[in-house]
């Protein structure tokens, strides 16, 4: 019997951890005595928590610019341990008491320009994220997707043409900033340009902009570099590129690159963790659970309604 009992309630994971119930990105209110925040997604972010909330200070940080009210918050607490996940700045996994339990939050199953990736630890419960839990989600290196776009954004400035990379407002636009930075103009977006000064102020080399616009009407004549948010459209430029690991399923304009570990990276994550029981959350979370179960883990996955905790505790 692990020292620790996982419930859930409703959409929320808790754990109960010396007597303490700990909400994991919960995503809608909760009753719970703390909660833990991965990263300032929305996604993984209540706007207004309820709870005294344990993140990192730049999650934090990043959460506020957001628009997040936080009463009080810590990233520190007794019997818990937070370690880089290498999802976004900030971004923490969660490790319980002497390795009982580890939630991944969203992290990156390889490094990524300033970014570093999730390391495994042993330990006897893991909860995974399983976005790209499907086989065909397997991610060609950062080295070959950089030089792809390297070769679109040339093609269009040898034309005296501009170019729009396109990225999440947080995460995303902060490695598009970094990878292609040698380009001039570099033109950012004022919301994104708003994240980039909280990373810069946190250590990260992201460039400073020649120009930063509000909408796309106010970009230059003649060739220039628009890092841009994801789905904004730019009718002054040539060539679009839109960074995602979905560009796998749906590759017209857009290139695969993710802050999220791949499937293939997931597989060997769970391999070297060698937990006892694996909880996948997210995502293709019954596909992979199920997967999973084939390869000879003891795997349920958070979505499948069927799922009885208690059977693990």
């Amino acid at each position: 019997m692990l020292p620790y009992g996982i419930t859930f309630s409703g959409q929320n994971l808790l754990v109960k951890a010396d007597g303490k119930l700990i909400a994991l990105d919960p995503v809608t209110p909760v009753n719970a005595d703390l909660i833990f925040v991965s990263h300032a997604h929305f996604d993984h972010l209540l706007k207004r928590p309820s709870a005294p909330v344990l993140a990192s200070k730049e999650t934090i940080e990043l959460a506020v610019a957001r628009g997040s009210k936080i009463p009080a918050f810590t990233d520190k607490y007794d019997n818990l341990k937070l370690v880089d996940s290498g999802h976004i700045l900030g971004s923490r996994a969660i490790i319980f008491g002497k390795n009982e339990i580890m939630y991944t939050g969203d992290f990156a199953g390889r490094p990524r320009g300033f970014l570093g990736k999730l390391e495994p630890e042993s330990v006897k419960t893991l909860i995974i994220e399983s976005t790209y839990g499907k086989r065909e989600y397997t991610f060609p290196s950062i080295a070959t997707v950089v030089k792809t776009a390297m070769n679109m954004i040339s093609g269009a400035y040898d034309k005296g043409l501009g170019v729009s990379l396109h990225g999440y407002t947080l995460g995303k636009a902060q490695l598009i900033s970094y990878f292609f930075k040698t380009w001039r103009p570099l033109i950012f977006q004022r919301r994104i340009e708003i994240i980039n000064r909280i990373y810069r102020k946190h250590g990260v080399m992201i460039p400073e902009p020649d120009i930063v616009i509000d909408t796309p009407s106010e970009l230059p004549e003649g060739p220039y570099l628009y890092v841009a948010p994801m789905g904004q459209k730019v009718e002054s430029a040539s060539v679009s590129i839109s960074f995602t690991g979905w560009a796998i399923k749906y590759r017209k304009t857009s290139l695969p690159l993710s802050d999220h570990a791949d499937h293939t990276e997931l597989i060997n994550f769970i391999k070297r963790v060698n937990p006892e029981t694996v909880i996948t959350v997210y995502g293709f979370d019954r596909e992979f659970a199920q997967e999973l179960r084939k390869e000879g883990f003891s795997a349920q996955a958070f979505g499948d309604q069927q799922l009885d905790i208690n059977q693990f505790l």
